[in-house]
């Protein structure tokens, strides 16, 4: 990314504004990211201090580096990131003012901390009394219900020793504090912790913020309507009464966190009075074209609003002979855009990496991988991201024994680990007893071996998983497969850690994977290759989705359902529509060949029926 963008004059405003508050007003597609990107270089031109950029996802700080990747120095001059992994930060600097030796361990897993939360019932006789007396279900959501005060009360920065006067309820008071106990005990704290922790920490020692105050030149916050209290008075408490270099960027009605109590007002009402901020409005859509909406339209006419949008762009749809005759139409396409370079439609140069292809199953992708294969198109396949999950046994037995050679105060996953292993759960193992345990198989032995092993600053840790799976012995191929598959997916979160700090650590690491900063986010190259489902939340200047004939997209099977199955069917298409940002190519082939031989002919998808009969155009057959 270079620092040549063409900016609207209202960009141009905001980039390039005096030192202060200021509030972006930003509707859908108006260029919020590209603002603050350009925002936080030009501000880097004007002092040496730092840039705090604080966003909700790492896909969005991810973006923000993208952006900003061609300073040299970037990420020694800034902070790019989450408000939690901002706050992890504070507490690893800082933690041992309000009683934290070293940076306590993060139960982030919904399942660990419902887990915790049954203990904390347990450990509350009188509140036991009423949990028991209830049926399984109900048991259930009483656990959720109980989780939810704990979030609810930890959002709203209320301490431990406060909380007598925020409810009546004496039970859920000796349950709160049994939960917290039982987090002590275990040397570790849950998500909603580390922005609580820090906010006391700032406000216990107020030169430790004043110390990061003057740190830094600048604060930035992305998708500002997402905001929750913890969040923003965190934020005051960050600033002072003297910092007044903000700028906060957001569209009140994107705002979609409401479960976790994020609310547009915190942006819209509380930033713009405590700050007496300037307020300035992006109404231009850049990010999606004129013809793509009104193509998105004719799916859910409700859903679209093309007032404000810039850019024209293209929409095509293609009827083609068969499904090979759609692939060789679909390469030739994608040859002759990148041929291209560049166009006024399309940000920076026109590459591979823009352009996605979509459809409504994988296996209509088989034909596209040969002939991309035939004419030289690099592609690789989008898979769901999310926290790591170890689909083999031996992996998840490495993941417990991983996470109590990390820290031995977990019993949590320490009885997990005994269970999993068939050994009394009661029993006070280290690793090493567990590991000359008679009742534990030799394949679990050499896992828990290979995680005893392990150095703490990680220097052995590619190498020894390496050499595990050349030496492992595994008789069932989809077993071997699986536990392959763990591995690699393992060392890639390694490899992306491993590269964003000076000195590695295996429990710097663990917590870094506990807040997702360690998904291989950007890890491809060449044409991305999806089913609908996979793309949400992505976008591309450049879609094709391939093999629109009925009976495909809709799927067969939610036209013999009808109902809501259809209406899905329906809403993943408009999906599938607005992942373009500016061209949209949409091909069916009037032949389809199926797996016992046979060839059928196929007719457009009911979807499409209602669009113009002009815009279909022939394809090459």
């Amino acid at each position: 990314m270079t620092s040549q963008l063409e900016l609207s004059e209202k960009q141009n405003e905001i980039v390039y504004a005096d030192p202060g508050p200021i509030y972006v007003k930003a509707s859908a597609g108006s260029g919020k990211t590209r603002v603050l990107s350009e925002r936080i270089r030009h501000l880097l031109k004007q002092s040496n201090k730092k840039i705090l950029a604080l966003t909700f996802t790492n896909k969005a700080g991810q973006e923000i580096k993208g952006r900003l990747s061609d300073i040299a120095d970037i990420d020694s001059r800034t902070f790019v990131g989450t408000f939690h992994s901002f706050c992890q930060s504070i507490l690893e600097n800082h933690g041992k003012f309000i009683g934290y030796a070293s940076m306590p361990h993060i139960f982030e897993e919904e399942a660990d901390r419902l887990e915790l939360i049954e203990n904390a019932i347990s450990q509350t006789p009188s509140y036991a009394s009423i949990y028991r007396k209830k049926e399984k279900k109900d048991q259930k959501n009483f656990c959720y219900r109980a989780l939810n005060f704990v979030s609810k009360t930890k959002r709203k920065l209320i301490i431990e020793s406060d909380i007598e006067n925020h409810t009546d309820d004496d039970n859920i008071i000796l349950f709160y504090r049994s939960y917290q106990e039982i987090l002590k005990a275990q040397n570790a704290i849950d998500f909603d912790d580390l922005l609580l922790k820090a906010y006391s920490l700032f406000n216990d020692y107020p030169k430790i913020a004043a110390l990061y105050r003057r740190s830094f030149y600048a604060i930035c916050v992305d998708e500002a309507q997402d905001l929750n209290n913890a969040q923003y008075q965190f934020l005051k408490t960050l600033a002072g009464n003297d910092f007044t270099n903000i700028l906060m960027v957001g569209d009140p009605n994107q705002s979609i966190f409401h479960f976790n109590g994020s609310s547009p007002d915190y942006m819209d009402k509380d930033f713009v009075n405590d700050f007496e901020s300037k307020t300035v409005e992006l109404t231009e859509n850049f990010r999606s074209s004129i013809e793509v909406l009104k193509a998105a339209k004719q799916i859910i006419p409700e859903a679209e609003y093309i007032e404000g949008t810039v850019k024209r762009g293209i929409f095509e749809i293609h009827k083609i002979g068969n499904e090979t005759a759609e692939a060789k139409w679909v390469a030739e396409k994608i040859q002759e855009i990148v041929a291209l370079n560049s166009h006024d439609d399309i940000e920076g140069e026109i590459n591979l990496e823009k352009i996605a292809v979509l459809s409504r199953n994988k296996y209509l992708f088989k034909p596209l991988e040969e002939i991309f294969g035939q004419s030289g198109i690099s592609y690789y396949y989008k898979m769901t991201p999310g926290a790591l999950k170890f689909e083999s046994h031996l992996m998840q037995i490495f993941d417990l024994a991983f996470r109590i050679r990390l820290n031995p105060q977990d019993t949590l996953h320490h009885k997990r680990l005994l269970k999993t292993l068939g050994i009394n759960e009661n029993e006070n193992l280290s690793l090493a007893g567990i590991n000359i345990a008679k009742s534990v198989d030799e394949d679990s032995k050499n896992i828990i071996s290979l995680v005893i092993s392990l150095d703490e600053n990680g220097s052995n840790f590619k190498q020894s998983l390496e050499s595990y799976k050349e030496e492992v012995v595994i008789d069932n191929d989809n077993d071997k497969n699986m536990l392959f598959n763990d591995i690699n997916e393992l060392l890639a979160h390694w490899h992306n850690y491993a590269k964003s700090v000076d000195n590695t650590s295996l429990h710097q690491f663990k917590n870094a994977m506990a807040l997702g900063q360690t998904h291989p986010v950007t890890q491809h190259s060449g044409v991305t290759l999806s089913t609908v489902h996979t793309m949400k939340g992505q976008e591309f200047d450049i879609v094709f989705i391939i093999g629109m004939d009925d009976e495909t997209f809709p799927d067969y099977r939610a036209i013999r359902s009808g109902g809501v199955e259809m209406l899905q069917e329906k809403n993943n298409l408009y999906v599938a529509f607005t992942r373009s940002k500016r061209w949209l190519y949409v091909t069916w082939p009037e032949n389809r060949t199926m797996p016992w031989g046979d060839t059928k002919g196929r007719i457009i998808s009911r979807f499409l029926t209602d669009f113009k009969s002009q815009r279909i155009k022939v394809g090459d057959t």
